[in-house]
């Protein structure tokens, strides 16, 4: 197996606040948003090198945000219990906040993946909003909990939404009928479908993590994690088995999953070893099977096919709060927990990795 040497060029530097507590790329990849527990929401064009201040910071944490499928709008929501939404194209304008009367720490929002449609967690509601149309689709009730998580299907079918007992599969076609159900011990924290929507990933409170496949039951039910599971990640590329990798965060550890090549096989683990702290976020380089994992512990662990750590990147003074690759594959952008956000153009891209 060819081993290859990423080189890492600093493309752009800014501290903020405070903990930086989401990063989002524009569908185009030309664009990254990022936020803080300060309140601050940041965009930065690449191309042209400039930064805009879309939220000034007033101590009011801002926990979630994301780019509408078009790259036309982009959302924010957190502490003060509204969901923002700004033209992604200069000058920016502000959209009217979508309304609701219900106070609540809004830390779950996604877009469609083809629509300008906003889902988002609202205490144990899940309210789906035409940004364009400025109208409410459809309003949900989790009812065990509050809403945790929440994924749209790849195609936009379906909407899953985690919570205590598991996880609630809303169909996109019809908003009224009563959602599928994924059941888990204890609750679902994380969930993840696979980019084929062939499967549907749950990391799970009680040290466990969940995979369906979807449309063919029962599900697999994989034990003996050392803690929660905080995070999830799929491959897009295919293993030999016909199936994507799944990676998944505990503690300071990294397990990551390949389905067996013979007909109806289960699935079997890897655990990666580097980190000495918390392991924050993880994600795949797109159409590459080269992870990146975002570590407590400063580090930025790279691993060849999801197995063999090849790399580390070291840029932060304390701990690296999340991480993620434009749509190209090209850049990695990373936020610190002291506020740091670094952006690296990353080359070559994939070679010897895919």
């Amino acid at each position: 197996m060819k081993t290859a040497k990423l080189q890492f060029t600093p493309q752009w530097h800014r501290t903020l606040a405070d903990y930086v507590t989401a990063i989002a790329w524009s569908p185009q990849g030309d664009a990254i948003a990022v936020t803080s527990a300060a309140g601050e929401v940041l965009l930065h064009h690449l191309s042209s090198d400039t930064t805009t201040p879309l939220r000034s910071p007033d101590g009011n944490a801002i926990n979630c945000l994301g780019f509408a499928p078009s790259g036309q709008f982009l959302a924010a929501a957190g502490q003060t219990s509204e969901v923002s939404v700004w033209s992604a194209l200069p000058p920016h304008h502000p959209i009217t906040p979508l309304p609701h009367h219900s106070p609540a720490w809004i830390d779950q929002l996604a877009w469609h993946p083809h629509q300008n449609i906003l889902a988002y967690g609202l205490n144990s509601q899940v309210q789906i909003w035409d940004v364009e149309q400025q109208t409410t689709i459809a309003d949900l009730d989790f009812q065990d909990s509050s809403v945790l998580h929440l994924v749209w299907h790849p195609q936009g079918d379906w909407l899953a939404v985690s919570g205590h007992g598991g996880l609630k599969v809303w169909s996109a076609g019809d908003w009224r009928s009563a959602p599928q159900s994924v059941e888990v011990p204890g609750a679902s924290l994380y969930a993840a479908w696979s980019a084929d929507g062939r499967y549907l990933g749950s990391g799970n409170l009680d040290r466990t993590l969940t995979v369906a496949e979807w449309d063919n039951p029962p599900p697999w039910l994989m034990q003996g994690f050392p803690g929660k599971v905080r995070q999830l990640a799929w491959s897009l590329p295919m293993t030999k088995s016909g199936s994507p990798l799944l990676a998944a965060a505990c503690v300071e550890g990294v397990t990551v999953w390949e389905r067996a090549t013979q007909a109806g096989g289960g699935w079997r683990s890897q655990v990666l070893q580097h980190h000495t702290e918390r392991v924050n976020a993880i994600a795949f380089q797109p159409h590459s099977l080269l992870l990146a994992s975002a570590s407590q512990d400063g580090q930025i662990g790279f691993w060849q096919q999801g197995k063999q750590l090849v790399q580390t990147l070291k840029g932060f003074q304390e701990g690296v709060a999340c991480i993620g690759w434009n749509a190209a594959g090209d850049h990695l952008a990373a936020g610190g927990t002291t506020g740091e956000v670094q952006i690296w153009k990353i080359a070559p891209r994939a070679q010897g990795f895919g």
